[in-house]
């Protein structure tokens, strides 16, 4: 039976637990060569002192993982921006309710920001299914990560939602720490952002009132958005696997592989962008008889923030014009960029053409297919971001 109160497994580490956990990191050889990649004139034992000077979390995050993701962003982006970063409050805890793009990047871009601005990190949710790897599990763990069990017995669903939801209104009601949280399970796929009404139902589940609940964790709509996604072809590959038979199976370390191309993949462009915070959309939504209707009004607007707040790049608009055989946004970009985008295509599509042997005569359709879902995923945006226009006129 699960403890709905019991937090222990799936919190972050504590300060009392980070001596024993850097004594393991210390030992293993597989965090010298991720280390080396960031730091490449950094000897061993150069690391393994960095390492030595980690007494608690928040050192770990200052020596370690923030001026490394800032190396990150360094070599993988041509620059990060930031949008509305003003009305984030350092006194105040948040829920920063983000689309979900990259496995590691979104939150921990959006973490240094704040590390930056002097602001407190936030903890992030994680699901199980990505700590196959004890390396992985001890290194997400020390830097604020707590666990979302992905493969929970049907029969315990409502148990472990509750104790999720305890979980989180705990941490940033009575610790008064922010935590950072993805607006559905898993990745968006097809660069079309929507926020899960399963998840603010669970959300709203240790509290009384289920608005007057979601306004006590200050949720602040996140937006993450990338020139590139490195990770695009993992991501086709998925679709195309459910678009033809209807089910996907993961490879064998296929999450470890999409965390380190995320990582380490070029990214172009990245802007991080918050919202407005929902006090008076949530006290608007409470004269709603329906808990579902309320819910759903509330999905509806976090996603018509996150639309509007999505930072549209060139690759974005070239998308949308060549999917639809259009010049309608030519204005956004130049014929540089076009050119520049358009081979971008055509090379990942050859690329999963070369992965794929035999196709035969069936090898154009497959390059279309290909094509067509790459187009999809980076024009969805635009499309999104014009649905929030077209509603706002039919609304005025």
């Amino acid at each position: 039976m699960i403890d709905v109160w019991d937090f222990e497994d799936i919190c972050p580490y504590r300060d009392d637990q980070v001596p024993e956990v850097i004594d393991r990191l210390i030992k293993e050889p597989r965090l010298y060569e991720m280390m080396e990649w960031v730091y490449p004139s950094h000897s061993k034992e150069d690391i393994k002192e960095m390492l030595r000077e980690v007494h608690s979390v928040d050192d770990f995050q200052h020596t370690i993982s923030g001026p490394a993701f800032k190396v990150i962003t360094q070599m993988t982006t041509s620059g990060l921006t930031f949008t509305n970063m003003d009305h984030i409050d350092g006194n105040t805890p948040y829920l920063f309710l983000s689309n979900h793009r990259d496995i590691i990047l979104d939150s921990a871009l959006l973490n240094v920001s704040l590390m930056e601005k002097g602001i407190p990190t936030t903890q992030i949710a994680i699901g199980n299914n990505l700590l196959q790897n004890p390396l992985i599990y001890d290194l997400v763990r020390i830097n604020k990560n707590f666990i979302v069990n992905r493969d929970v017995n049907p029969r315990e669903m409502l148990l472990y939602s509750q104790r999720l939801s305890n979980y989180i209104r705990k941490t940033i009601v009575d610790d008064k720490t922010s935590i950072w949280i993805a607006h559905k399970e898993g990745r968006s796929k097809d660069g079309d952002d929507r926020t899960a009404n399963g998840l603010l139902k669970m959300l709203s589940m240790s509290a009384e009132g289920d608005t007057d609940g979601l306004k006590e964790l200050n949720i602040l709509p996140t937006v993450v958005s990338y020139e590139f996604d490195p990770c695009d072809l993992f991501k086709v590959n998925e679709l195309l696997a459910l678009k033809t038979t209807g089910e996907y199976t993961k490879q064998e370390n296929e999450d470890f592989a999409s965390m380190i191309k995320g990582v380490t993949g070029h990214k172009g462009n990245v802007n991080i962008a918050v919202g407005e915070p929902l006090d008076k959309t949530i006290d608007r939504i409470g004269q709603i008889d329906n808990k579902n209707d309320r819910i759903r009004e509330l999905a509806r607007v976090i996603d018509e923030q996150m639309h509007t707040l999505f930072r549209l790049w060139p690759s974005n608009f070239i998308a949308y014009d060549w999917l639809h055989g259009t010049k309608k946004y030519k204005a956004e970009y130049t014929p540089i960029q076009r050119v520049t985008f358009r081979n971008y295509i055509r090379g990942r599509v050859l690329k999963m053409v070369v992965a794929r042997k035999k196709l035969g005569h069936q090898r154009e359709g497959f390059m279309k297919q290909v094509r067509e879902l790459l187009l999809q995923m980076y024009a969805n945006p635009v499309i999104n971001k014009e649905q929030v226009g077209t509603e706002e006129t039919q609304d005025s």
